[in-house]
């Protein structure tokens, strides 16, 4: 069988009418942003989304959240209250908000915009070793863009399993940025996801990278939503 993935773009918007989308508590979260426009879009981006799918009005929705490293139900990984069967994950930049659903196994998604990855630690905060290889023979702007993809692979399985930066990008090892999307390894003292499939994701927006990690050992399809 093949996942299949619904995935949606939007760009970032300041926009008012968007926070009558949201509910008191991420109201109260964007109000402590010194920039709400990123989290306003995106959460309410969600909303619509899983709304259109669910077939339900995007303002009704509630999510739990649970954190599988210390149980904490105040942060951690989203789920969608009374749909059990749907896994969804959400990933912004300051100017754009990517979604990704599915019915079935946890998703992450992530989204790097190029430029995040222009720093001079790159590979001593994100990159195992012997992952710096894959990089030789990219320069300028297309190592920023090989950069961001594989960081946003180690993202979005980290996302997938919940941990968030709990554990440390550098020991979740993934293949190199001319390669098929795989995980390679897990060197995390906690305990590794038993399945994991994943996509990259090609934006319309071109100077971000995107890919989707669903815990299963099934073919992924990602269908763009329009």
């Amino acid at each position: 069988m093949v996942l299949r993935v619904s995935l949606a773009e939007t760009e970032v918007v300041d926009d008012p009418a968007l926070r009558d989308l949201l509910d008191d508590a991420e109201r109260a979260r964007a109000d402590r942003k010194r920039a709400p426009s990123p989290f306003v879009t995106a959460h309410a981006h969600v909303r619509r989304v899983l709304g259109d799918l669910l077939g339900v009005d995007p303002s009704s929705l509630a999510f739990d959240r649970h954190c599988p490293t210390c149980g904490s139900t105040q942060h951690g990984k989203p789920t969608i209250v009374g749909h059990p069967q749907w896994s969804y994950s959400l990933s912004y930049t300051d100017a754009l908000a990517v979604v990704a659903v599915a019915q079935g196994p946890e998703l992450g998604v992530d989204v790097e915009h190029v430029t995040e990855a222009d720093f001079g630690g790159f590979a001593q905060v994100t990159l195992a070793p012997e992952e710096a290889d894959g990089f030789a023979g990219h320069e300028g702007e297309a190592l920023l863009a090989a950069r961001a993809q594989v960081w946003a692979r180690k993202e979005a399985i980290l996302k997938a399993t919940g941990h968030g930066l709990v554990v440390d990008p550098t020991e979740v090892v993934v293949t190199g940025p001319d390669e098929a999307p795989a995980l390679v390894d897990w060197r995390a003292r906690e305990e590794r996801p038993t399945a994991v499939t994943l996509a990259d994701v090609v934006l319309r927006c071109p100077d971000h990278r995107a890919s989707v990690a669903a815990l299963t050992d099934e073919p992924v399809e990602v269908v763009t939503l329009r």
